[in-house]
Parts: C-alpha cells; sequence; structure tokens
C-alpha cells in the first residue's frame, strides 16, 4: 500500500492568486478609509494571534490530506471441484479411493494457502449432484478454507451412493455456474460409471464454453479382482445353545471359478477372550457376480459378537472387503420343563441346612436341569397308573395341580420329559394335547426307558407312537438286568447332546466314557424320515435274560455278574438273588401278563440307544435306557466323578428340545415368506393369534407399523422402501406411494381354513433402495388388539439386499477419464502439485487500485487551536478596551 501528504485545495492556483490579490487589495483600501489605527490597537501580540489564526485558514483552505493506494480487488474465479461419491470409491487397502481424492484436495490447498488462487466449490456426485456445504470446523478438519463457507451438512461426506451417473452429474453442472462459468472442472473419479455413452460428446460442449475438465483418476488398475461380503442375514436373537444359520451374500469381479473359503470366527473381546472359529470353513467356488453361502453355528451362554470373512485372493482390489461384522443377542426367556417321573423308588429325608428335604428318584435330574438360571423344572410324580401329583419344593409331593388342565396351561412349558411312566397314566384328552403340543406348538418332547417306558408302557397304541423317532415292537420292549453299553455313533458327535466340553479332544475321551446301564428297552427300529441316531448299544448275548419277570410271579432272570455285584450295593441282598428295581419286593410290576420271547444275541447287539427327530414344529428324543436308580447308577454318580458331565448332558439335551418352542408360547405368531429379499420383491406377511385356550381366532386387530433398525436422524427420507399395498384404505393421512416409517395399518382377515393364518398381507418393495443402500433392514412391529385391549406384540425382522452396479465391477475406468480431459481441453492430474498449479494458473482480473483520501484539517486538535487563537485575540481585545 503507498501512502503521501498531498494539498488538495478546492481552489486552482489562480484562483487562490486572485483571492489573496483581491483580500490584499480590500485591506489597504479599508485601510486608508478609516485612517491609521489607533496607538493602543498597536500591539505586537495582537498582531501575532490574528496572523496565526489567518495562516491556520489559509492552511484549512489549502486542504492537506493523507493520500493511500491499495491495489484493486481481484476477482478470483471458481473452480468446481466434482468428488465422487459412490460405493466403488471405498475400495482400497490402507487408503480407499475416496481417501485418496480427499487428501489430494487438502495438500494442494496447503500448497496455494499464501498465495492468490481460485475459490474452490465442492460438489459430490453419484445418484445426483449436490453441493457440500461444510461448517466452520468441517471446514478446517475435512476440506480447506478456500471453500465456500456455509451451513454445516448433517451428515459426514461419504462415498455411499450405490450408482454412478457421470453424465447426469455433468449435465447438471451448468446449472451451478452462476452469473459465470468456472474457470475450470476438476474430476475426482474412478472412472466407474453406470452411463459412458455420451461423456465425450459432453465434454466437447464444456471446451466450447472455454470450461476444461481436468480429471484426477484415482484406483489402482494393476489389481487382478475382487471378492466382499456385501452382507450378512443373522437373527438379532437367539435361544442359548440354539443352532443359528447365517447367510453370507458375497459378490466377486475376476476370479471366476476361483475357489475360497468362508469362515465364521467369534473375534476377540475386551473380556480376554481369543478369537476362535465358531463353524468349519465352508468352500466356495466363485463366479463373477452375487451368490450367497449358509453356515451354521451353536450359540453359547452371552451375546456373541461374529464375524464372517472370506479368505484373500492375490491381487484383490481391496482386502478390507473381505469381512463382515455382526451380532447375535441371547435370549434369556426361561424355559420350562414338565418332567413327569413314574418310578416307584421310595422317598427318602435328607437333612439340608435346618429343613428337611425330601429325595426321590426325579431329585437328580431336576438338580441338574435347574442348576442353569435359564430352565426351571416343574416335577411330577406317579406311581405306576396312579394319579399324577407336583412335587412340592421341599421334594414331597402335593395333592393338588397335577398335569396341566387346559392347553393354554400346557402351552406354557417348552420341554416334557416322560419317565418310566405308563400310557394309562394319561387321560385320552391329554394324549391328544400332547401330540399337538409338539406338532403345532413346537415343544420337545423325550421319553427315557424304564418298565413302564415305550411299549412297555403301552405306548404304541397312543398318539405319542407317531411322535416319537422310533418303531416300538409289538412286544414287551423292557430288559432288565442287562448291562447295556452305549457308545455315540462317530457321525453324530456334532449333535450338542454330545458337546460336553468345548475341547474337541477332551470331549471325545469324556464321551467314549459313557458310563454303561443295568437295563434298556429293545425297540424295532428307527423311523426313517427326520431322524438321526445318535448312540449305539451293545448287548453281549451272554447278557441277555431268559425272560421278563411279570405280575405275581417272578420268573429267573441272567443277570450278569456285574449286576449282581451293583444289586448288592443298593439293596443290601447278597449276590444271586433277584433284583428289585423301584422299590417293590422281588418283583418287576408289569401292565399285564405278556412274556416276550427271549431275543437273539443278534437282536440286541449294534441295537439304537438314543434317537432324535422332529415333528411337525417340534422335536423328539427317544432313549433306550432308563435314568433312575438302580438301572442308571453309574450314570449319576461314576460319569467323570461327580455329576458336572451328567448335568451337561441333560441340559444339552434340554437346549436341542427347545429350539424351536419359543414361539409357540406366544398368542401372536407372525411370519413371512423369505429370509431376505430383492427391490421389486412381494413381502407376503402371515400372522395367527391365539387366545387364552392356544385356539386360533380372528376375533383380534392386529395392528402394525413399519420402523428402521438404524436412527431416524439416519435416514435420508421419511418413508420406507414398501409400498402401499394397492387397494387398501389408508387411514393415517399420507398420501405418498410409500409406507411411511412408523404409519400404522391393519392386518386384513382372511378366510383360512383351521390351522391357516388368520391374516396376510402381500407387500410390495421398491424397485431400487435409497441412495447409497446396499442393504436394507426394517423391523415391522404388530400388535394384537382385543378392543382396547393388548394382547401380545411381536416383531419381524425384514433384510432387503440387492446387488447394486457399483460393486458389480469394481476395477477403476482410468481411460473414460483420459478422454473426457482430452475432448473438453483439460489435464490429466496425478498428484497434489499439479492439483495446486490448476488452482494458481487460473486468470485472475485484478480491480482499479483502490484510494483512501483523509483530509489532515480534519482533526479535532486542529479546530481546537484555531478556537482558541480567536478566543485569545478576543478577550485581550476587551481588556485594553477595544471591543
Amino acid at each position: 500500500m503507498l501512502a503521501s501528504i498531498q494539498f488538495l485545495t478546492p481552489l486552482t492556483v489562480a484562483a487562490f492568486g486572485t483571492a489573496a490579490a483581491s483580500l490584499l487589495v480590500g485591506g489597504l483600501l479599508l485601510r486608508w478609509l478609516g485612517g491609521p489605527p489607533a496607538r493602543i490597537a498597536r500591539r505586537w501580540g495582537l498582531f501575532g494571534l490574528r496572523t496565526a489564526a489567518v495562516a491556520t485558514l489559509v492552511l484549512i483552505l489549502l486542504n492537506p490530506s493523507n493520500v493511500s493506494q491499495a491495489p484493486g480487488p481481484i476477482d478470483r474465479p471458481d473452480v468446481f471441484y466434482l468428488l465422487d461419491a459412490s460405493q466403488s470409491m471405498a475400495v482400497g487397502d490402507g487408503e480407499t479411493r475416496f481417501e485418496h481424492s480427499r487428501r489430494l484436495m487438502r495438500e494442494a490447498d496447503a500448497a496455494t494457502r499464501d498465495e492468490d488462487h481460485a475459490l474452490v466449490k465442492l460438489f459430490r456426485f453419484g445418484h445426483r449432484l449436490a453441493a457440500v456445504e461444510l461448517g466452520e470446523e468441517q471446514q478446517k478438519s475435512e476440506m480447506s478454507t478456500s471453500v465456500a463457507p456455509g451451513r454445516a451438512k448433517r451428515k459426514q461426506l461419504a462415498p455411499t451412493d450405490s450408482d454412478t451417473q457421470l453424465l447426469t452429474a455433468l449435465r447438471q453442472v451448468p446449472s451451478r455456474f452462476g452469473r459465470r462459468p468456472p474457470a475450470a472442472i476438476v474430476l475426482f473419479s474412478d472412472g466407474r460409471t453406470h452411463d459412458e455413452t455420451g461423456v465425450d460428446q459432453l465434454a466437447a460442449q464444456f471446451a466450447k464454453l472455454n470450461v476444461p475438465v481436468h480429471v484426477v483418476p484415482v484406483g489402482d488398475t494393476a489389481k487382478g479382482g475382487d471378492v466382499a461380503i456385501v452382507a450378512c442375514v443373522v437373527p438379532p436373537r437367539a435361544r442359548r445353545f440354539a443352532e443359528v444359520e447365517v447367510q453370507v451374500f458375497l459378490r466377486s469381479y475376476g476370479y471366476d471359478g476361483r475357489r475360497c473359503e468362508v469362515s465364521l470366527i467369534a473375534p476377540s473381546n475386551v473380556e480376554g477372550e481369543a478369537a476362535r472359529s465358531l463353524a468349519a470353513p465352508v468352500p466356495v467356488t466363485l463366479h463373477d457376480g452375487f451368490q450367497s453361502v449358509a453356515l451354521s453355528f451353536r450359540t453359547d451362554a452371552k451375546t456373541r459378537k461374529l464375524q464372517v470373512a472370506v479368505s484373500n485372493l492375490p491381487d484383490e482390489v481391496s482386502t478390507a472387503n473381505n469381512s463382515f461384522n455382526t451380532e447375535v443377542q441371547i435370549d434369556r426367556t426361561k424355559i420350562r420343563v414338565l418332567y413327569i417321573e413314574g418310578s416307584s423308588q421310595p422317598q427318602k429325608p435328607i437333612q439340608v441346612g435346618t429343613r428337611v428335604e425330601m429325595r426321590g428318584p426325579y431329585s437328580d435330574l431336576q438338580k441338574a436341569l435347574t442348576e442353569d438360571e435359564d430352565i426351571e423344572c416343574v416335577v411330577l410324580s406317579t406311581s405306576g397308573r396312579g394319579r399324577m401329583l407336583r412335587v412340592s419344593d421341599i421334594g414331597a409331593a402335593s395333592s393338588s395341580r397335577g398335569f396341566p388342565e387346559t392347553v393354554a396351561e400346557l402351552s406354557a412349558f417348552d420341554a416334557i420329559i416322560l419317565s418310566d411312566v405308563a400310557s394309562e397314566a394319561f387321560t385320552e384328552q391329554q394324549l391328544d394335547w400332547l401330540e399337538k403340543w409338539t406338532g403345532q406348538r413346537g415343544g420337545g418332547l423325550l421319553m427315557v426307558g424304564g418298565q413302564r417306558s415305550f411299549q412297555a408302557g403301552r405306548w404304541d397304541d397312543t398318539p405319542i407312537a407317531q411322535i416319537l423317532p422310533i418303531e416300538m415292537r409289538d412286544e414287551n420292549d423292557w430288559i432288565p438286568g442287562t448291562q447295556v453299553s452305549v457308545v455315540a455313533d462317530p457321525q453324530a458327535m456334532s449333535h450338542p447332546l454330545w458337546t460336553i466340553v468345548t475341547d474337541a479332544q477332551q470331549n471325545r475321551e469324556i464321551i467314549s466314557q459313557f458310563p454303561s446301564f443295568f437295563g434298556a428297552n429293545r425297540w424295532a427300529g428307527v423311523k426313517p424320515n427326520l431322524t438321526r441316531v445318535l448312540a449305539m448299544s451293545n448287548l453281549a448275548a451272554a447278557d441277555v435274560p431268559t425272560g421278563v419277570a411279570t405280575v405275581g410271579t417272578p420268573k429267573p432272570v441272567k443277570t450278569p455278574s456285574y449286576f449282581q455285584s451293583l444289586q448288592s450295593n443298593l439293596t443290601g441282598k447278597k449276590k444271586g438273588e433277584s433284583p428289585k428295581p423301584d422299590g417293590q419286593s422281588g418283583r418287576v410290576e408289569k401292565s399285564d401278563a405278556q412274556t416276550p420271547a427271549p431275543p437273539t444275541s443278534d437282536s440286541l447287539s449294534s441295537q439304537p440307544a438314543i434317537v432324535v427327530g422332529k415333528y411337525g414344529r417340534g422335536r423328539t428324543m427317544a432313549i433306550a435306557m432308563p435314568i433312575t436308580p438302580p438301572w442308571a447308577n453309574d450314570l449319576l454318580t461314576k460319569w467323570g466323578g461327580d455329576t458336572k458331565y451328567y448335568g451337561k448332558f441333560w441340559r444339552n439335551a434340554i437346549y436341542w428340545l427347545t429350539e424351536n418352542s419359543s414361539i409357540g408360547r406366544r398368542r401372536l405368531v407372525v411370519t413371512a415368506d423369505k429370509k431376505f429379499y430383492r427391490p421389486g420383491e412381494t413381502i407376503s406377511l402371515s400372522a395367527a393369534a391365539f387366545d387364552e385356550a392356544a385356539n386360533q381366532t380372528a376375533a383380534y386387530t392386529i395392528t402394525s407399523m413399519i420402523e428402521p433398525q438404524t436412527s431416524l436422524s439416519d435416514l435420508e427420507s421419511d418413508y420406507s422402501p414398501i409400498r402401499w399395498p394397492d387397494g387398501k384404505p389408508r387411514e393415517s393421512g399420507e398420501s405418498g406411494p410409500f409406507i411411511a416409517w412408523g404409519e400404522e395399518f391393519n392386518l386384513p382377515r382372511v378366510d383360512a381354513d383351521s390351522g391357516k393364518p388368520a391374516f396376510a398381507l402381500e407387500m410390495p418393495i421398491a424397485d431400487a433402495l435409497t441412495v447409497g443402500s446396499v442393504s436394507q433392514s426394517l423391523r415391522i412391529e404388530l400388535t394384537a388388539m382385543e378392543e382396547f385391549t393388548q394382547v401380545d406384540s411381536t416383531s419381524l425382522d425384514i433384510q432387503i439386499l440387492h446387488d447394486p452396479f457399483e460393486q458389480q465391477n469394481p476395477f477403476p475406468n482410468h481411460d473414460l477419464l483420459v478422454s473426457i480431459a482430452k475432448c473438453s481441453g483439460g489435464r490429466v492430474i496425478s498428484d497434489a502439485s499439479q492439483l495446486a498449479e490448476v488452482l494458481r494458473d487460473v486468470p485472475m482480473k485484478v480491480g482499479s487500485p483502490i484510494v483512501k483520501k483523509t483530509p489532515l484539517w480534519s482533526t479535532w486538535w486542529l479546530w481546537t487551536w484555531l478556537l482558541a487563537l480567536l478566543t485569545a485575540e478576543w478577550i485581550w481585545r476587551r481588556s485594553v478596551g477595544l471591543a
């Protein structure tokens, strides 16, 4: 800036000289006319004051001024940054393509910060072109001070768009020019776009406007391909020790026919647990595009974070997308078990602290189950054909509340154990209830061996026979006093029943020590469908009894020496005496007097001992051996030296039996026709409601709404991707084609057969998801209402997936970008220094210099000086009498 002092008098020199001469002549004329001044007025002091005042006025008339000159304003032209914000820009190892572009912007800004350069305006494009408006703090950290400030963005700038419409973005750019076009456009992209046709012609139009399009190609073109996990469908909640299916969706390109593995692991956590595999890796043969892989694992006792990973392949574009993290929460709803024990073993009083408890044949299993805080066990005790009585907390039988009196009461249980109880203990109605409870509700039914189990208890002529996974014989199948060795089927070691400890080697050793039993039921075979043999029994022909004793007339049984020794220890009898099972005196009770033919050696070797199966929605298990003393004494006391293996074995059985039972407790059950959907498909929603007696009813109103799985503030739209069903009245006041988040609607009733859902609705999905979505999770909340009373509520998770163009081929297309630069007269920029040159080299217009003139007399002290001179002169004249 230049500064100087100049006299800027409004008078010219001639005018000023004329004025001075006129004042001088006028003064002399007045002096001549007035005569000489009086002697008293001839004072040099007064003359000095008057001279100073006149000189001050003359100075003011000359107008001395401070003149400063500043350079004229620089008219900085705009440079548009077009930043590709599609999902392909998120590819990269260490630094993504998007991060690379942002880094070049920051480095170029830092290089030109102290220089005059173009004003940068940032735009993102993908599905559409949008200006990026950063707040002050974001501006400093995200971009640079050269970006025009504006209001803060609601969401962080990120590569989320599922498509790149470059041609559309370039067509929209001229609408953002304002009063003049920018000096240049800089395009940051990998060149992967959906609409290549016509881009060169449009670039040529920018050349006619003198707006070159410079390009910054990003992405490594030397890679061989890419494989990525784009989505994972897993239930948000699951029961403990339940088998959970994980559906993994892969997208690959460039590796057609190559093999890789998909693995499921539990990553290390803050509690110090090391990462471990949850399932065996699944081999996959890749093909270009979208494909799915199913894995399964068994939950444990707590919420588990999961990581699905696909093995890295050579020369991948990026390995950062080879893993996917998710989580499964544990449903801690209590499992209710109804344990019905028919053993006649006597109860014994046991001192426990300050109270006495009655210990019965059911006590060991009840204790083993209830050691798990998530299992509740209700015990019913019956003696042969006697009435079932509920066992109290102290172990004594109660005279009230036996078998559930209603279907609703029975439906409150998840598993039922039938141990040595005859079919005659149940009414025909109760047996029908058990069949429906298993097949329709999804309960788990377990029958264990004993002298009143299976055919020996006449279960072969009941509805339970079709539920169990085994075929019963036509004759008494109970074989007492025979040492039964049980060996787990090697092909069934993966079944959760045999998971006693987590270490595989130790677990095999424990299973190999599975104890023997002293009695078993002999089945005719295993049902062929939906069943699995978990263990076999190995009965030696020499240990097979020659007959079974009947009521009233005991018959000799060929008893092995080991069993005789055990019997002697249990009953106090000497070796050779008949066993007295269930506390009876020398006889084995049987419901009738049938005596089976002695079994052969072939019929007893390799007999199935433990078989599991499915029936309707429920699960079933049959165990040929009894579980009460004296038959199962080794299982109770000798497996592992205590009851820890015994308890884990039975809890495994209960958890497996009840995997499908939790939904059976509900009075509102909702299902969808698929686990996941693609855009354009239709969700078929079905609901069934049940009254207090567990009977299906259509008397309720089912109210529904759709909620996002994420926060509402993170959504780009107030509407879900679900279309409003055609022909359905809309009472919410909304009028758009899609269902709004939180908008309530009722499920219509449908004419359905008995047992079929009474409510159903078809809900079409949008043809494309919202911007940035590769997948979208939503939740349908449903409530059953009886007038103004809520009966039950539930929710259903819906996963919508699709394979966007952006992820079908992640390779960069730099040739397209080079062609754009060539056609528009732009450059190909490879680093930040070249980008900084673009910002510096744009032509800038400098305006006229700014001149600022400040009069020096326009100050308070000068006017105070003049006023002081005049005042002093006036006072002096007054004092000498001249005024």
